[in-house]
């Protein structure tokens, strides 16, 4: 699994994933600036809360996104180079390889978390919004990370599955348009969809709001092996 691993790793170097994940949390962090230059007035009495909050209207949108284009990017590089029947050509398991460009994707994306955590102190201490809420900021940014881990798993199956990538993106861009819609909706039975746990697993939701994470590393994990031994039972 490691020699996996470090395999994909060396070819992930020549996409835009680590750019992405460079460039990404500067964006976030200064679309923050901007809100915060913008409505100093209302944004700074509220503190770290009230950053949080404004974070959160864009974050779930960001990690759906996030995971749709990544995954889109790591299977698309294999589809378009054809190299599925090179790779199984060899002692290779199918399972073990699809699981290793999964925790692949998920070290990229904890790392990209770090650096949006680290973003967004930034602009807390800029703005001065007083002593760091730690537990609310952690909360706030790796609750959803977890809760979403179902929705990295669906995207790397339709992403692995289907040459055509523009079906992966769509369906990143179709939940995180829909994430907040299902998650606050009246019909609660919408929050059985693994986009709403993301939105819902935020610590400003009154109520619980743990479970999220916890469901979405169980179904998590499900997803992923049965789209593991889905992927290793088909003809490349």
């Amino acid at each position: 699994m490691m020699g996996l691993l470090l395999s994909d790793a060396r070819k992930i170097k020549g996409t835009w994933i680590p750019w992405l994940l460079l460039v990404a949390p500067i964006g976030f962090s200064l679309l923050q600036v901007v809100n915060y230059m913008t409505r100093p007035e209302i944004l700074k009495p509220l503190g770290w809360v009230g950053l949080m909050a404004q974070a959160n209207y864009f974050w779930p949108v960001v990690l759906i996104l996030g995971f749709a284009i990544a995954t889109s990017m790591v299977a698309g590089m294999e589809h378009d180079a054809s190299s599925w029947k090179v790779i199984f050509s060899l002692p290779i398991n199918k399972f073990s390889t699809y699981v290793s460009k999964f925790f692949l994707l998920l070290i990229y994306i904890i790392g990209f978390v770090f650096l949006t955590l680290i973003g967004l102190l930034l602009v807390g201490l800029l703005f001065s919004l007083g002593p760091i809420k730690w537990s609310l900021v952690l909360e706030q940014l790796f609750y959803p990370c977890l809760a979403g881990i179902p929705v990295l798993a669906l995207q790397l199956w339709i992403s692995m599955i289907f040459h055509n990538q523009a079906l992966s993106i769509t369906v990143g861009i179709i939940g995180a348009m829909l994430c907040l819609f299902l998650a606050y909706s009246s019909v609660k039975l919408f929050n059985i969809l693994p986009w709403a746990y993301i939105p819902l697993a935020s610590p400003l939701n009154k109520g619980e709001y743990m479970q999220w994470p916890l469901f979405g590393v169980i179904i998590g994990v499900f997803l992923l092996i049965i789209g593991g031994i889905h992927f290793s039972k088909r003809e490349l």
